[in-house]
């Protein structure tokens, strides 16, 4: 490539880029052309422009253990950013020959971290277990030995592993325990390990088993392998924040032993029973007026509103039959259930509460069959709709019911607030009646018999006092904290382990927690996981929303996780994904990529890779989450590792912190790095940027919905460029690399140019120009909505569809040509030079998701 590099001028650039209506640049309006097959082979290892492995130039672990430095992650002398994948249930054990090709394969797509998720899940094949003996779980030697091999050949290609210790493993009869009428809130024995004794030292043996074993291959044992980059303790698992309703609801021995520590924890606090009720006692208020009276729901909602949507529409039936005589009803019918819990509700906003102060919330309901509905007294945004105090579903069946909720309101109360029932996700219709709101209340404060001496205090229900629940939430916060603390000593002192260790993910603790246990935070975040009306998991019986996340800068699910991180520590997002068969899907990988990288995150892991023993060399769509067999989600998967590994996208230069109780905004993230300081006071008070249209300070980001529907995203650094969303029949200037792009399907594409020499685009010598639309299988059959597939997925090879644009390079360069799938070059793109200017067609008929421009 010849040309001549001006910084000055790219300067210039940088400042003004903006989607316009660009001079030369045609109008496109043809329709989207047909699609074609593109597949990224599973075991492609070979040099090409598609080829990102000298990212990671040496083998993870040379530089010594992974180390925490300045709140970040370290390798050596240099910042580790993690830009990784999960492997999970059989995926963690594939055959020798398998795990080369797989950890090179990876290596070139720009992978550098693996996480091992879900390999305690089943027995072998498809998990490490071996037989139980003597009440004891025993590792399967040959699945051990096959993740020893994978481990090693991943970091000989220089990606590290992410170990997860408890995921999926369930303490059974075979072990000694009661695995029999359990709630879904403790599958997988999460819950009960926080306090279960024998469940906490075979997890121990299960850590000592595993970690010190000696893997023939690396000569070193896990907890001892520099390989290994980091430890989560348990997925996914919350204990205080599901609070002591869900002990209450145990079979035994787990009530019991949950009651006997509570007692216990009791008995260490309080001298006797009298001083117990003493300080439960002080916060009573007693009942005072009513805040709202029972609605007559006669002829209309009255003060009351229904949030529902166009596609999920709720038919509401007034004067319906009530409780009791005179008392009328409002009934609900859902004819179709909305695919998550908030976008059906029954609000009544405008309430004004005062903090800290007792109310009473009381309202009659039925069901037609068994089902729950979610009721908070919260904020009513529209930044924020957290709740101020009460917060919980609540049961219903055929009978109607009187439901009674005392509680205690929030500290502090920002203005407004509603009483909101939350009904998404369901079919079966319901009634109310008598919704009352009061001040003060009625609660239990010790009952008759129950002593502190006799350790007979039981778990605290919804009607004892606030003061006692709090003292229930404040002992499973510490049991909580005890068995982190535990576990990690265990780790360290008797194993030996010596990288950072963080034990679930931040929004299953609270930050608090995590601030006191662990060494770096992690989190989890889905735009819209798939739904499941019917049965959990149900092949047959869901649906997704398909729309896209660039319309919802203010409401989206990866920039909303920002404020959780803890800035005094590492931080990284160990699942993320927009599940297939969305649309929109293929933007998972660059939101990640310019999230993570404006916020300074240090890892990003993509769910999933790959989930199954077999499968490797897929040439479809496997389901929800496989990256493997997905290609445009593969081609923007190394694409955009420069922007984040290489950090072409620089962080952000200004902190926005909230505190442990209040974070700031999400909106702030585009403009400041956002998260919790722990030892701060009080948040930044900066404020959230209005409308639809996030930039950073520099403008090298900027999200746009302000139009939805041509809500889009643009980079733009010296040596990466990128958009994505709905351009079609848009044209963009990107610091002087202008497009102008054709019909699309869905009006989607994503397109980024990246430099494969480190250079700028202007002056490097070799782009790599990656365009994508959606994929899908050959006989993907929709259902009318497009928000399902059900169990018809289709099958390979998969088809894609061509990005038709017409680029403007600002340099001369000597050609471009079309890539097959490995990246190989194929046929030559005619190139049309004017002046300093390069202009050529990109489209369907070169049938490629990716150029190489030289």
């Amino acid at each position: 490539m010849s040309i001549t590099f001006s910084p000055g001028r790219l300067a210039i650039r940088l400042g003004w880029w903006l989607a316009v209506s660009a001079p030369g640049l045609p109008a496109w309006s043809a329709p989207a052309a047909e699609r074609f097959p593109f597949v990224v082979p599973g075991d492609d290892a070979t040099p090409s422009a598609t080829d990102f492995s000298g990212l990671s130039p040496k083998a993870a672990g040379a530089d010594g253990f992974v180390r925490i430095q300045d709140g970040h992650f370290f390798a050596g002398p240099s910042r580790l950013r993690i830009w990784g994948v999960n492997l999970c249930f059989a995926a963690n054990f594939p055959t020798h020959e398998e795990a080369g090709k797989i950890a090179a394969h990876l290596a070139k797509l720009g992978v550098n971290g693996v996480r091992m998720h879900h390999h305690d899940t089943s027995a072998s094949p498809s998990g490490i277990w071996g037989p139980v003996v003597e009440g004891r779980r025993t590792l399967d030697p040959v699945m051990l030995e096959r993740q020893d091999y994978l481990l090693d050949q991943l970091h000989r290609h220089g990606i590290y592993a992410n170990l997860n210790l408890h995921v999926g493993r369930t303490f059974t009869s075979a072990e000694g325990f009661n695995d029999k009428d359990l709630p879904e809130a403790v599958r997988y024995s999460k819950y009960l390990i926080y306090f279960d004794p024998r469940m906490r030292e075979l997890l121990k043996d299960f850590c000592r088993d595993y970690l010190t074993h000696t893997n023939k291959y690396r000569g070193l044992s896990r907890a001892a392998d520099p390989g290994v980059a980091m430890i989560e303790l348990s997925n996914e698992n919350s204990f205080s924040k599901l609070g002591p309703d869900t002990a209450a609801r145990l079979p035994e021995p787990y009530r019991g032993e949950f009651k006997r520590q509570w007692n216990r924890w009791l008995a260490g606090r309080y001298p006797s029973t009298d001083a117990l009720k003493k300080e439960w006692g002080a916060t009573l208020e007693r009942p005072g007026p009513y805040l709202v009276e029972p609605a007559k729901w006669q002829e209309s909602l009255g003060g009351w509103r229904l949030h529902q949507q166009a596609e999920f529409p709720v038919k509401a039936l007034f004067d319906q039959p009530g409780p009791q005589p005179g008392l009328r009803a409002l009934r609900l019918e859902l004819p179709k259930a909305a695919p998550e819990l908030h976008l059906h509700e029954l609000q009544l906003p405008d309430l004004g509460l005062e903090p800290s102060r007792t109310y009473t919330l009381s309202f009659w309901i039925k069901a037609e069959a068994a089902r729950s509905v979610y009721v908070d007294v919260s904020n009513q945004g529209p930044g924020d709709w957290q709740g101020v105090g009460l917060a919980e579903p609540v049961q219903a069946g055929p009978q109607w019911a009187l439901v009674t909720r005392v509680f205690r309101s929030a500290d502090k109360i920002p203005g407004k607030v509603r009483i909101c029932f939350k009904f998404g996700g369901s079919t079966t219709g319901f009634s109310l009646a008598a919704v009352r709101l009061r001040q003060g209340g009625e609660f239990i404060v010790v009952p008759d018999g129950q002593s502190v001496e006799k350790g007979t205090l039981e778990i605290p229900g919804a009607s004892w006092c606030e003061a006692a629940r709090r003292d229930a939430r404040q002992f499973m916060a510490d049991t909580e904290k005890g068995f982190i603390r535990e576990l990690t000593g265990f780790l360290r002192k008797d194993l030996g382990v010596r990288v950072p260790i963080t034990a679930s993910q931040i929004t299953y603790h609270g930050a608090e927690i995590v601030a006191d246990t662990c060494d770096y935070a992690d989190i989890h975040a889905y735009w819209q996981h798939p739904h499941f009306p019917g049965r959990p998991w149900d092949p047959a019986n869901w649906t997704i929303r398909n729309t896209p996340m660039e319309q919802a800068p203010d409401a989206d699910s990866l920039l909303s996780r920002a404020p959780w991180r803890l800035l005094d520590r590492p931080f990284t997002l160990s699942e993320w994904n927009i599940p297939d068969p969305n649309d929109y899907a293929a933007s998972t990988v660059p939101f990640a990529a310019m999230v993570a990288a404006l916020q300074d995150w240090d890892g990003v892991f993509f769910f999933d890779y790959h989930s199954a023993r077999e499968g490797w060399d897929t040439d479809r769509i496997r389901g929800y989450f496989s990256f493997n067999g997905q290609p445009v989600k593969l081609a923007l998967l190394s694409a955009c590792a420069n922007l984040y590994r290489r950090a072409d996208l620089k962080p952000l230069p200004d902190v926005a912190a909230g505190t442990l109780r209040e974070m700031v905004p999400a909106t702030l993230g585009l403009g400041h790095r956002i998260g919790i300081d722990p030892k701060a006071t009080h948040p930044a008070t900066l404020p959230a940027p209005a409308g639809k249209r996030l930039e950073s300070p520099d403008g090298r980001a900027v999200w746009d919905a302000s139009d939805r529907s041509r809500a889009h995203v643009l980079i733009n650094t010296p040596n990466s460029r990128a958009m994505w969303g709905l351009v079609a029949g848009q044209q963009f200037d990107l610091g002087g690399v202008r497009l102008s792009v054709g019909a699309t399907e869905h009006n989607y594409a994503a397109l980024i140019f990246t430099s494969l020499d480190g250079k700028p685009l202007e002056s490097s010598g070799r782009i790599l120009l990656a365009a994508v639309g959606s994929a899908e299988n050959q006989g993907m059959v929709w259902n009318d909505q497009r928000t399902s597939v059900g169990n018809k997925w289709g099958t390979g090879p998969t088809l894609v569809n061509g990005i038709q644009a017409e680029v403007s390079l600002p340099f001369r360069v000597k050609s471009v040509k079309a890539l097959d799938s490995r990246g190989q070059p194929q046929a030559a793109v005619p190139v049309r030079i004017e002046g300093d200017t390069s202009r050529f067609t990109i489209g369907p008929e070169h049938r490629t998701l990716w150029y190489e421009i030289k």
